[in-house]
């Protein structure tokens, strides 16, 4: 193999490619990453931990076919360190010797054949979905801080997605509090019912986000039996579906609002921050206090305490409640909204937290017995 590239062009392939891959393993394979000419004058760069993969295009100039596998973190800082605006001249020697060149700059470093690289699998795509790379970015930064990181709680460590024929709907849980995202039913998609992991949905946002796609620009979803694939631009991401049956979330949500408010979400976000602080590290806790169109917050600890008080429009009789304050700070970062409703059945039962004026967005978070 050899080949000739800018710096800029490589080092933007290695960062789409090198994050979201587990860095422990017990294959020494897996720290490398695989490079594999290709006829059209493109350079293939593939990334996998064996749970998720990716696969990535760039331009390059091919002298010479071939495919090598090299350390993605020694590689990566060879680049990074190179003169800027020279080009690099990359080529395979004896013995997987891979040779790095730019001005009077020179390394090498030992890679491995691509025969001892883990094969990517191809993904049937009999079940396609498109749709846009913002709106899928949006709907994950919104639920997926819910989703459990507990590795016992498997069927949790992943976002539902429900594609009905009334609306699309990504919904995770981590057993305490409930996050969906709706947006409209997924054209000629038919239903489908899926538990994607969490890992692969924060990196297809990342590179969402690397990306900056344009308002007419598409991400191509291929669902097949127990894989998915993101297809967007020249990158591939592609994921085993977790198994298993994702619990009933919508005899969750409540339907009574018995008692309810509206309240700014600045202004309670940086109020329950301030009683995150005095809440104690273990069981911590902030209370609410609801009486005479005011709201009362108050965290205690051994040896600090804390309140503050804020308007609200609440003319109800005395209403008490308390919570996990990282659920509600959680919450309040990343609604997006000016204010937000808070309804209840009872102090006992889960809170519904929406953002006002919208109805794409329900929060469920279980309260703290007092």
């Amino acid at each position: 193999m050899k080949i000739n590239i800018t710096k800029e062009t490589l080092l933007e392939g290695i960062q789409v490619i090198s994050a979201g891959v587990a860095s422990r393993t017990t294959l020494p394979i897996l720290h490398n990453f695989l490079m594999e000419t290709q006829a059209n004058g493109k350079l293939k760069l593939v990334r996998t931990d064996m749970e998720m993969a990716v696969v990535h295009y760039i331009n390059a100039e091919v002298e010479e076919e071939g495919s090598l596998t090299v350390p993605t973190k020694e590689f990566s800082e060879i680049i990074k360190n190179l003169p800027d605006g020279k080009e690099i001249n990359l080529y395979t020697g004896e013995n997987n010797k891979f040779h790095i060149k730019s001005g009077k700059s020179k390394f090498w470093v030992i890679g491995t054949p691509k025969s001892e690289y883990p094969a990517i699998p191809e993904i049937e795509k009999t079940g396609s979905v498109s749709l846009s790379p913002l709106s899928l970015q949006n709907m994950i930064d919104k639920t997926a801080f819910s989703a459990s990181t507990q590795e016992t709680r498997y069927i949790l460590n992943g976002l539902l997605w429900n594609n009905t024929a009334e609306k699309f709907e990504v919904v995770a849980t981590d057993g305490g509090r409930l996050a969906v995202a709706s947006h409209p039913a997924l054209p000629d998609s038919g239903e489908f019912k899926i538990i994607i992991p969490t890992k692969i949905l924060n990196e297809v946002v990342r590179f969402i986000s690397l990306s900056k796609p344009d308002k007419d620009t598409l991400i191509n979803v291929n669902v097949a039996s127990n894989q998915v694939s993101f297809e967007m631009n020249e990158t591939t991401f592609i994921s085993r579906l977790i198994e298993g049956n994702f619990p009933n979330y919508k005899q969750v949500i409540p339907t009574k609002k018995n008692i309810s408010f509206e309240v700014f979400t600045k202004e309670l976000l940086a109020s329950t921050r301030r009683a995150a602080l005095c809440s104690g590290e273990f069981g911590s806790t902030v209370k609410f206090h609801m009486e005479n169109n005011a709201m009362t917050v108050s965290s205690t600890s051994q040896n600090m305490e804390f309140t503050d008080e804020l308007p609200i429009e609440y003319t109800q009789e005395a209403f008490d409640c308390a919570f996990n304050p990282q659920y509600i700070i959680d919450v309040l970062k990343n609604v997006g909204s000016e204010k937000v409703s808070f309804s209840f059945v009872n102090a006992s039962q889960p809170v519904l937290i929406e953002p006002v004026g919208k109805d794409d967005l329900k929060y469920v978070i279980m309260p703290v017995r007092i």
